[in-house]
């Protein structure tokens, strides 16, 4: 639960006499951010303080509610995915501070990605003073969260669990453009996300005979893939295809002999640094006998767009659509 959480103590009763919203509800074809204005006397947060009259609230990705600042100028974000949507919204300038693997991110001076999460240093990240640090993946249970002195030190710190669908990606596009004051630019990037996803869906129709997939997220001697509950195995199975792993849950640590025996039509790998060449997948003791490698259908996709919860997914999409049926789907304008 976010320990910031603000909680609005209004009866039912005071509640139709004195709250007023400008709500725009979230429709999955128009992408339509969520705010809402409060009006009432006074709001209470966890913490005892009272908000401001009019202040202006919006749901946040753990279920609670959250006061929307006056203005932000100064952002810490944790997460390369929370680094595009930032960039995609247009605020990329406004970061002063991102961990080590937002480097790669255009739009990002690679110089301020300088957040070692093995060495996270709290004091230097309070004394950069941000107007809000942007937490992606941790869990904040009692006693577990790493930043809670940076908010006892003032400092605003908002949570957003890591995204396993293309729908929970759309709501981080969603919360976060509602939250910075860029809900035009949000509601671009969801559309654009929708636009994909209804082009896709209506290729799918056209896929002549639904071939089996094993998408690689590590390589040999330790592998890892990913089954149902992920949005790798969502974009599969959007582009007709079926993972060989979809009866497994999340990401999962899986072995060469499994592999084997499911005798993949495609394989598809997202392992990428230097030094590493896919081919390699090729070459390994039994598996020749692989659909896969004797057709020659084992293909390496770009990590970022594949590998990171943003509206990049929707390159990601069309990559392993065309790996997989590279006579249906064509390159997206």
């Amino acid at each position: 639960m976010n320990l910031r959480k603000i909680t609005a103590l209004i009866s039912a009763a005071a509640l139709a006499l004195s709250l007023t919203a400008c709500r725009d509800d979230y429709t999955k074809d128009g992408g339509q951010i969520t705010t809402a204005i409060i009006t009432t006397e006074e709001t209470v947060v966890e913490t005892g303080e009272v908000a401001d009259f009019g202040a202006r609230l919006i749901a946040d990705r753990e279920g609670g509610t959250i006061q929307i600042p006056d203005s932000i100028d100064t952002i810490v974000s944790t997460a390369p995915s929370i680094t595009e949507i930032l960039v995609g919204l247009g605020i990329g300038d406004k970061i002063i501070a991102a961990d080590l693997y937002s480097s790669d991110v255009s739009g990002v001076d690679p110089s301020i990605c300088t957040i070692d999460f093995f060495n996270l240093n709290i004091e230097e990240l309070a004394a950069l003073s941000p107007d809000v640090i942007i937490i992606n993946g941790i869990s904040v249970g009692a006693g577990q969260d790493p930043y809670s002195a940076l908010k006892d030190a003032g400092i605003n710190v908002i949570y957003i669990p890591t995204s396993e669908s293309i729908d929970a990606i759309k709501k981080d596009i969603e919360f976060l453009a509602g939250y910075t004051g860029t809900e035009e630019k949000g509601e671009a990037l969801i559309k654009d996300i929708d636009s994909a996803v209804a082009d896709i869906s209506a290729k799918a129709a056209e896929v002549p005979l639904k071939r089996s997939v094993y998408f690689e997220v590590s390589e040999a001697p330790y592998l890892y893939s990913c089954g149902s509950g992920t949005f790798i195995n969502e974009v599969i199975e959007l582009v007709g295809a079926e993972n060989i792993y979809a009866g497994e849950t999340g990401w999962i640590s899986n072995s060469e002999e499994s592999v084997i025996a499911a005798n993949p039509d495609v394989i598809i790998t997202n392992v990428s640094y230097d030094g590493y060449d896919f081919n390699e997948i090729k070459s390994r003791a039994g598996w020749e006998n692989i659909a896969a490698v004797k057709n020659g259908d084992v293909y390496s996709v770009d990590p970022n767009t594949t590998g990171r919860p943003s509206q990049h997914i929707v390159d990601g999409m069309y990559e392993i659509a065309r790996a997989i049926y590279p006579n249906v789907y064509y390159v997206k304008d």
